[in-house]
């Protein structure tokens, strides 16, 4: 029977309360506002978890968050307390706190006195819609638990529906939406679809999918000004599934197979699927929502959203947390020795020169490369390196962006084989990344089970009792040898079918290595040898793969930035372009491609056979200091493994991290961007002498070479979004791991390549896994900008709606004049002076070996006396 055909046998629900005083679209678009934004597994980028409330200042922003979805927005306060204990939160601090708490002078003691009393309880979660509003009331007045009848059902169904290569079979049929796939289910299924065979819902089904949400609340909920908030409560009770369909519907792009779906589509099905189970459950009349005893009484929406209350000693606690971290660097940054002024034409041409992302990672190779070899002169960028394209690999089913994500890239690079290809080269017996994508048979599978079963099982029995950690034939990120080259060359002006450029121009390919150059203030002294160092992380046990590579490059490694930087910085007709707008590179000068994987702390050069043709001078000596410098990043690693080696030398440092990177039992492969806090711009002499901890983002800026902060602009507009929302999603996910971040990844699965999810039948988890962030101390991040106040306000002016990052402080910002050194701090009422009491040393030290052996907690920022151990 067609769908028209039963249709006319249905019900007239044009009486339905809703069809014309509540307006469904504008609805779903305020609950959407509300969801979270994290896209599918292979794009993990971090951002801001509660980007819904960055409009208001932080500490309200988070304490509306907590009502609407019942999290808790502070560290408990002994957790405070104790770090008052230690020391790591000073009087100093507190006294600021205070200051800036808006209580008053009067107030002032009486607040101070009780952020020592004892409770346990301040730091709950407060009564919130999620788990207080009226859908909770009503259905424990009517003692039907929805969500344990309803979530299985639903998320295997849209699970299979966008599923990207784990499912044997899909249910989704090209150009299907999600409304006609169901329905197609329920009318032609030989099984009937439970519990969509139930009467009422079988009717709302075949509506479309705007009747059938009004049909629906019409019965469940059965008035209109209750629906908006009715529909918001069910989706908070998934906001992972909920607020991946939302990003799809927005970006279908997010998706490599494609799939037509949207939120009105899911608010459909489910509230069908609801309307099914109360039938079954409670009759055709049960209790509707509006007639719940003592409805006044439950939160509502718009109490929840308007002005909270913050809790005002976890406040100060917090705030007091920060500043006393915070001004480890701001105290080091002024008492540290004034960086030589030298111009730029006097200064000695280095050895070498590394590009490297500025990631916080990499923040202590660089301290290390350049203290066991002064000559190696370290820059830090985006770790794009300002080439922004669509990448598809030899293996690669699809082209992937390798760029930010707020970049739409115009240009597409393919990967192909050198011909003839090396003779060592062998095919790969174990494709990556490629799950399956061929058809599947019943009775071939029955065949392989019965005649290969039984030795698997012995196989499987032999290894419960002899288990090995590593899985077979699996080549590591930094053991895959690049036999290949990149077309980066335009050809041919003619677009590609979906309006991509293949390669670029010669012309822009100097625009984007001046802009990189520019940027980071590399114009003239030039070295012989220029690294170009990108980064990426493989493990064998870690589903959240991408959060651990280059967020610059959407969430993989920037391999192929760096190759393509190398090969146009390399080029002869880019290099005549740069020459004419004033940037000269030497004819001697090579650039080389390379890539550090962050968890085994290895690097491999690319393009060996360019080598070949074009020898680098130094390229030998860099590596050797290289693999010095990785053994000992390795070294500075392992005091955070628990299990790690202790009192290790370098070497044997290095071995453990290989392993537990390749371990299959190893949850925790490494701790990513854990306990970052910083990120400085400016020169490189601005903190060379500094022993940061790997907390610190460094991007590379020369503020004599941008007196308008056109400069400042571009690196803020990145930097702010990116090294932002890492912090912020480290720092939610550490307050509250359970409704911010991802909980334990011992029990998650991957679900259809999107996600991940507790068992089979669990929400999506947003947000980070606990192994991820356990260690982290959550503090806001503190840019610190080398550039005058007036300079560095023209550049905020221009920001346009990143201004409200600093404005409503998500993070925190602070100037440091170049010429008279002094800091100051940013806030919307101004700026202030950063006064630290004589008192407050900073620690100083001969070497990075000197300070991190044997402690296993966040380290004070350190001098370092000289530059070589």
């Amino acid at each position: 029977m067609s769908k028209s055909a039963l249709a006319a046998k249905l019900p007239d629900y044009d009486d339905v309360p809703g069809s014309s005083g509540f307006h469904l679209d504008t609805a779903i678009e305020r609950i959407a506002h509300w969801l979270p934004t994290q896209g599918p597994i292979k794009d993990f980028i971090h951002h801001n978890t509660l980007h819904a409330v960055q409009d208001r200042p932080f500490h309200e922003g988070v304490a509306i968050a907590a009502n609407l979805f019942g999290a808790r927005s502070y560290l408990p306060l002994a957790d405070y307390q104790a770090m008052y204990r230690e020391g790591r939160i000073r009087d100093f601090a507190i006294d600021w706190a205070l200051e800036h708490s808006g209580a008053g002078r009067g107030n002032s003691a009486a607040l101070r006195e009780s952020l020592f009393q004892t409770d346990d309880e301040v730091h709950y979660p407060p009564v919130s819609l999620a788990n207080h509003g009226i859908r909770e009331r009503w259905l424990t007045h009517i003692q039907v638990n929805l969500n344990a009848l309803v979530h299985p059902i639903l998320f295997r169904l849209v699970a299979n529906f966008l599923d990207q290569g784990i499912s044997g079979w899909s249910v989704a049929r090209d150009g299907e939406s999600l409304w006609d796939c169901v329905w197609r289910l329920v009318e032609n299924s030989v099984i009937p679809l439970h519990p969509f065979s139930e009467t009422s819902a079988r009717a709302v089904i075949n509506q479309s999918a705007d009747e059938a949400i009004l049909a629906c609340l019409g019965e469940i909920v059965g008035s209109e000004p209750l629906y908006e908030q009715y529909v918001m409560e069910m989706l908070l009770a998934h906001p992972g599934w909920a607020g991946m369909v939302h990003l799809i519907e927005q970006n279908p792009q997010a998706l490599l197979a494609k799939r037509r779906i949207s939120l009105k589509e899911l608010i459909a099905v489910e509230l069908a699927c609801e309307l099914a189970f109360l039938h079954r459950k409670r009759g055709a009349g049960f209790l509707p929502v509006a007639k719940l005893p003592h409805l006044s009484q439950v939160p509502r929406l718009a109490d929840a959203t308007a002005k909270p209350l913050v809790p005002l000693r976890l406040k100060v606690w917090h705030e007091a947390m920060e500043f006393s971290l915070h001004a480890e660097l701001l105290q080091a940054l002024k008492v540290q020795a004034a960086p030589a002024a030298i111009a730029s034409s006097d200064k000695a041409v280095p050895m070498a020169q590394a590009f490297f992302c500025i990631d916080d990672r990499e923040c202590s190779l660089r301290r290390h490369l350049e203290e066991i070899d002064p000559r190696i002169e370290t820059f830090g960028a985006a770790g794009f390196f300002g080439i922004d394209f669509l990448y598809k690999g030899l293996d690669d089913a699809y082209p992937v962006a390798q760029c930010p994500v707020v970049i739409q890239p115009k240009h597409l690079v393919l990967e192909s084989r050198l011909h003839p290809a090396p003779a060592e080269e062998k095919p790969a017996r174990v494709k990556l990344g490629k799950l399956h994508f061929t058809p599947q048979s019943m009775v071939r599978n029955w065949v392989y089970t019965q005649t290969l079963g039984l030795g698997y099982a012995a196989r499987l029995a032999w290894d419960v009792f002899r288990p090995g950690s590593l899985l077979p034939k699996i080549q590591q990120l930094s053991e895959v040898q690049a036999h290949t080259r990149l077309h980066l060359l335009r050809e041919s002006d003619e677009p590609t079918e979906d309006g991509r450029l293949l390669g670029f121009s010669h012309t822009e390919m100097a625009d984007r290595i001046e802009g990189l150059l520019r940027n980071i203030g590399l114009t003239q002294n030039f070295a012989p040898l220029v690294v170009v160092v990108a980064h990426g992380s493989s493990s064998a046990n870690n589903p959240h793969f991408a959060a651990y590579d280059c967020g610059a490059c959407a969430g993989k490694p920037g391999a192929p930035n760096a190759r393509a930087f190398a090969w146009m910085a390399n080029d002869e007709t880019v290099r005549a372009v740069l020459r004419e707008r004033g940037i000269d590179i030497p004819p001697a000068t090579r650039f080389v491609a390379a890539l550090h994987n962050t968890s085994r702390d290895e690097v491999t050069y690319f393009d060996q056979h360019l080598l070949a043709q074009h020898p680098a001078a130094g390229l030998e000596s860099f590596q050797q200091a290289m693999r010095e410098a990785l053994e000992r990043n390795a070294h500075e690693r392992c005091r955070w493994f628990e299990l790690g080696p202790e009192s290790a030398s370098a070497k044997l440092s290095h071995e453990h991290v290989k392993a537990r990177a390749s371990s299959i039992f190893e949850p925790r492969p490494e701790l990513n961007h854990s306990n970052n806090l910083y990120c400085v711009v400016g020169e490189r002499a601005l903190t060379t002498n500094l022993f940061l901890d790997r907390r610190a983002f460094l991007h590379s800026y020369d503020p004599k070479s941008d007196p308008r902060g056109d400069i400042l602009v571009k690196i803020l507009s990145a930097i702010i979004p990116v090294c932002g929302g890492i912090n912020l999603e480290y720092l939610f996910s550490r307050i509250d791991n359970s409704v911010y971040g991802a909980g334990t990844k011992l029990p998650h699965n991957v679900i259809g390549l999107l996600g991940v999810a507790n068992g089979v039948e669990g929400d999506l988890r947003t947000g980070l896994p606990s192994q991820m962030i356990e260690v982290h101390e959550p503090a806001r991040l503190l840019i610190v900008i080398e550039q005058s106040r007036e300079i560095v306000e023209a550049a905020l002016s221009r920001l346009g709606e990143l201004k409200e990052w600093v404005d409503n402080e998500w993070i925190r910002l602070a100037c440091h004049d170049p010429l008279s050194r002094e800091t100051r701090l940013y806030s919307r009422q101004g700026w202030e002076d950063v006064d630290l009491p004589a008192e407050f040393e900073v620690p100083a030290a001969a070497s990075s070996a000197a300070i991190f052996p044997g402690r296993n907690k966040t380290i004070p920022v350190h001098l370092l006396t000289k530059s070589q151990p």
